[in-house]
């Protein structure tokens, strides 16, 4: 984990307007999408993980 180099990248972007690919690059190492599942409702479910550069996955509280 450095979170030194992972905040230069945001200190670089801290007034952006659009998302677009160069910044998507800067600041995701990996994105991997999960088989899909379905529970007793029939409800659809789909976990989606991101890997940040210099940082990795980072959970956040639900």
């Amino acid at each position: 984990m450095n979170a030194e180099k992972f905040m230069n990248v945001v200190r670089k972007y801290m007034n952006f307007e659009e998302l677009t690919p160069t910044l998507l690059r800067e600041f995701v190492e990996k994105i991997v999408v999960h088989e899909c599942s379905y529970d007793e409702n029939k409800t659809r479910r789909q976990n989606v993980e991101i890997y940040y550069s210099f940082v990795g996955k980072v959970d956040l509280p639900e």
